[in-house]
């Protein structure tokens, strides 16, 4: 399994849900000491590890069923 591609989907999650919290914070939909600031980054670490497990898995998987002719 790909623990590169696991680590840089983690990485892209992390940073995707980093910006949309600042952007919740810069609109005025929650305030700066929410927890939800706190929270969403850590939630796109997490989901986008699973992600990247899935989708390392996935790909294994079709690779080695595919035809070589």
């Amino acid at each position: 399994m790909g623990v590169g591609r696991i680590i840089g989907v983690a990485v892209l999650g992390f940073l995707f849900m980093f910006f949309v919290a600042l952007d919740l914070v810069f609109f005025g939909v929650v305030a700066l000491d929410s927890a939800v600031v706190t929270v969403l980054p850590v939630l796109g670490l997490v989901v986008g590890g699973v992600l990247g497990a899935l989708a390392g898995r996935r790909q294994a998987g079709g690779q080695a069923g595919a035809p070589t002719a």
